[in-house]
């Protein structure tokens, strides 16, 4: 009678025991997985914040490299100078420092200038010169207007000017400067030909020869 008693509270207690490990593992589980749960929440963050710095540095670098691409190679228009200012201003200086005027290193300077295509420039000082009487520059200046000479991307002008290439061939003959002689008997030369032809410009010229 004893044992079956004793056998019935075994059996009895047997359910017990396996419902308090169920729930245990339960908790257990609960447990640990909320601790997996925190570290895959603070590694996503981390993964995130990481991402987010990759990003900021790279749009960052990004940036950095878009201004650099704009500012390399751009113009600064406020230092660009304008035709003619550095003819000005070497002027400036000569007359500040008075007579006699360099005219050889001015005409030199001039000549600098044609080569570089600063025309303005070129055209400022020959004429700077040839007021000064210097007779190459003087040639050079009707040179520049002489129609049977004339080349465009060596002048100022749109055209060649027969009146202005005369008064220089003229004023430097004058002073006794056989090229510029010569150049005035070729001048002549060049508007009875083309006086013929109805040019009006060649008809005003000879008028300079009655």
């Amino acid at each position: 009678m004893s044992e079956l008693n004793e056998s019935g509270s075994s059996s009895r207690r047997n359910p017990l025991i396996w419902i308090s490990l169920a729930v245990i593992g339960l908790i257990l589980f609960v447990f640990l997985s909320g601790d997996r749960g925190d570290s895959i929440s603070i590694r996503s963050e981390e993964t995130a914040a990481a991402v987010k710095t990759t990003l900021s540095d790279e749009t960052t670098l990004s940036d950095e490299t878009t201004l650099s691409d704009e500012t390399t190679g751009t113009i600064e228009r406020s230092l660009l100078v304008p035709p003619g200012m550095r003819a000005r201003q070497y002027v400036e200086q000569l007359r500040a420092g008075g007579k006699p005027y360099p005219l050889e290193l001015v005409y030199e300077k001039a000549e600098g200038y044609l080569r570089e295509g600063s025309l303005a420039d070129a055209h400022l000082l020959y004429f700077f010169a040839a007021r000064e009487d210097y007779l190459p520059a003087m040639m050079k200046m009707g040179q520049m207007s002489d129609p049977t000479l004339f080349q465009a991307e060596n002048s100022l002008l749109d055209d060649a000017d027969v009146i202005q290439a005369y008064k220089w061939y003229r004023q430097a003959a004058e002073m006794g400067h056989q090229p510029a002689s010569e150049r005035v008997v070729s001048l002549r030369q060049w508007a009875q030909d083309e006086a013929e032809e109805g040019n009006s410009h060649a008809r005003q010229l000879l008028l300079n020869f009655k």
